[in-house]
């Protein structure tokens, strides 16, 4: 008869109630960080749509040196 292999109990190191806490805020800060860069790219995706509504064509923009 074959032997069945003993699986090794990980030893997992329980986290204090503090330590838990501080492990949810990161995840949260992170989740936060995330936010802002999409919040920052939608303004910035608004702002362009009014410069073209307004008539504005940055790509077509000729200075005001006379040329």
């Amino acid at each position: 008869m074959a032997k069945k292999a003993k699986k090794k109990a990980k030893t997992r190191k329980r986290l204090t109630p503090l330590e838990k806490i501080r492990k949810e805020l990161t995840k949260l800060e992170a989740l936060h960080a995330k936010e802002e860069t999409i919040v920052e790219k939608i303004n910035e995706i608004i702002e362009d749509g009014e410069f073209e509504d307004a008539g504005y064509d940055f790509d077509k923009w000729e200075g005001t040196n006379g040329d």
